[in-house]
């Protein structure tokens, strides 16, 4: 397992995003969570800890840190005395961190906008490599399939103009 510092919670900007959500209650973070998919990170601990809380708050609890870690181990999501011990450690150093939960919203913006831009790369990287030599009607459709990427925008767009009280967080 990769190891992360204490540092880490305090400049990444998806660990700071899961502190704010873990000082929130129920019903603010799951207006919080509206638009928000686990692959929307970068992967490793925080797109576990993310779909973790996303679990938690569609069952009308609060994604505080024990309540993510009893979840986790209930659900069978965190195997093993050395992966329990690594995801409490992650918890405690996130929540210890984060930055004041006013500044969720923003943050939650400032990763989708990080994921579609990974997105959009990916795809343009596919259409590159495509591009040397697939046969013209696989490169036409793979340049024509922006769903994923189109579902991403609209989702960066609304964490950005939307109104957040209004959105559900969809488990």
């Amino acid at each position: 397992m990769p190891t992360a510092t204490a540092t880490d919670a305090l400049t990444d900007p998806e660990r700071q995003f899961l502190g704010c959500l873990m000082q929130m209650p129920a019903r603010p973070a799951r207006r919080l969570l509206a638009g928000m998919r686990a692959t929307d990170f970068t992967g490793g601990m925080a797109a576990h800890v993310l779909q973790l809380a996303i679990e938690v708050v569609a069952a009308e609890h609060t994604p505080a840190p024990v309540t993510l870690y009893t979840h986790a181990l209930a659900t069978g999501q965190a195997p093993g005395e050395k992966r329990r011990e690594w995801l409490s450690g992650w918890l405690i150093d996130t929540f210890r961190d984060a930055p004041p939960a006013e500044l969720a919203h923003h943050l939650k913006a400032v990763l989708l906008e990080t994921a579609w831009r990974r997105a959009l790369l990916a795809h343009a990287r596919r259409i590159e490599q495509a591009a040397a030599g697939s046969p013209t009607a696989v490169l036409r459709e793979l340049a024509d399939d922006t769903a994923a990427i189109d579902e991403l925008w609209t989702r960066y767009q609304a964490a950005t103009t939307a109104n957040p009280t209004h959105l559900e967080v969809a488990a």
